[in-house]
């Protein structure tokens, strides 16, 4: 399909809101061009077209800016990224709760979620907790209470978000959820090599910490289970990063992964790939085996550089947990009281509750496990599989 007419008004979209034209290397269009056969697909309701077409434009513009701000302050490129811990895993293994907990280290520094959807201009110490920005993702945010994603995986304006969130080469959009109802598009994500769009992201990364640094003896926690599948490419474009890895039994992670993904495509389709037992059975027998490969594969390379985490494990000991995960950085005495009392929060009430059951969506726990490839990871991570779901401390993502 010939989709040139499309990409241009895009383009053309983006660069009028903008009021810059400059897109720089031309490496997004690739994804950009998959992204737009997607949009002319007749499954798509017309809220779900306009949306995402909305998704793609807004990405741009952040492009542009972005790499406007890079152009007129070429001495972003020089700024030091300092140790880096880096979560990921399968999708629904965790990775949010740790990151979440990670980040209240007196040392750590976060990127929440308004300062990747808007970056530019770059945040400022100063202000850092009061940006204008802030108010503004959040009602963004809001607009989606009580829906299934606020008890599944809600993420405040101040909250640590994932770094797909803040890419600027059209391979983001809504962190990666429209996938199943756009086929084109997650082809281009899981079969090409995404280091432009690693490397891009590197910058984006250096102009946030530019005017609001890392404290001296600091580090980032990051996290972003889709990179688990590129993992070695992005450790490579990252060398600063140690990567800590939660792992879950597959089936809960694949049934919690579905179920929310039908939840989010139900917005956009006519009808729901995720009904369909072809479009599920990639979940479990392609994108799992897959990331699950990919990471397995890393942890055999660079053994120094990646640590495996247990879900079960963060949800018996997370005070241990973090304390491990972060013992390469100086000690916080106050951390343990602080994990303490985050999770005393979130069962308060806090954020909503998780669902006390899941639809197991036509997935059955033996299958899972028979997969071969599934069935070695676990052997060697020691993964169990789950007799009933672990959801006692907080949302887990």
């Amino acid at each position: 399909m010939d989709t040139t007419g499309d990409v241009h008004r895009i383009l053309a979209d983006a660069a009028e809101k903008a009021g810059l034209d400059d897109f720089g290397e031309t490496w997004f269009l690739g994804p950009l061009s998959a992204y737009a056969a997607d949009l002319a697909q007749p499954n798509l309701t017309e809220f779900g077209r306009q949306f995402l077409r909305s998704r793609a434009v807004h990405d741009l513009v952040r492009r542009l800016r972005v790499l406007e701000t890079l152009r007129d302050c070429p001495e972003i490129v020089a700024v030091p990224i300092p140790p880096l811990v880096y979560i990921t895993g399968l999708e629904r293994s965790g990775t949010t709760l740790l990151h979440n907990l990670l980040a209240l280290h007196r040392d750590a520094r976060v990127l929440r979620r308004w300062e990747l959807l808007e970056p530019v201009p770059p945040p400022e110490t100063a202000t850092y907790d009061t940006d204008a920005r802030i108010v503004r993702v959040q009602g963004q945010a809001d607009m989606l209470r009580g829906t299934l994603l606020e008890h599944m995986h809600w993420v405040n304006a101040t909250d640590p978000e994932e770094c797909v969130c803040g890419f600027i080469d059209s391979v983001s959009m809504i962190a990666w959820a429209a996938g199943p109802c756009m086929p084109t598009w997650w082809r281009f994500l899981t079969e090409e090599d995404l280091r432009p769009a690693f490397e891009n992201y590197r910058r984006v990364v250096q102009l946030l910490l530019w005017k609001h640094p890392v404290e001296p003896g600091g580090f980032l926690v990051l996290k972003a289970p889709q990179i688990g599948l590129h993992i070695a490419r992005f450790a490579e474009v990252f060398p600063e990063a140690r990567f800590v890895i939660t792992d879950r039994d597959p089936y809960r992670c694949i049934v919690s992964l579905a179920v929310l993904g039908h939840a989010i495509v139900e917005w956009f389709c006519e009808v729901n790939p995720l009904t369909d037992d072809g479009h599920r059975s990639k979940i479990s027998s392609d994108q799992v085996p897959s990331k699950l490969t990919s990471i397995a594969e890393f942890t055999t390379d660079a053994p120094s550089r990646a640590m495996h985490v247990a879900y079960a494990e963060l949800m018996r000991a997370p005070v241990d947990v973090v304390e491990q995960a972060l013992e390469a950085n100086a000690a916080d005495d106050e951390l343990p009281a602080k994990v303490v009392a985050y999770l005393e929060r979130q069962r308060a009430g806090e954020r909503a509750a998780p669902p006390a059951a899941l639809d197991s969506m036509g997935y059955n726990q033996a299958a899972v496990w028979c997969d071969p490839i599934i069935r070695s990871y676990c052997d060697r991570f020691g993964i169990e599989p789950e007799r009933t779901r672990l959801i006692g401390a907080a949302p887990a993502s």
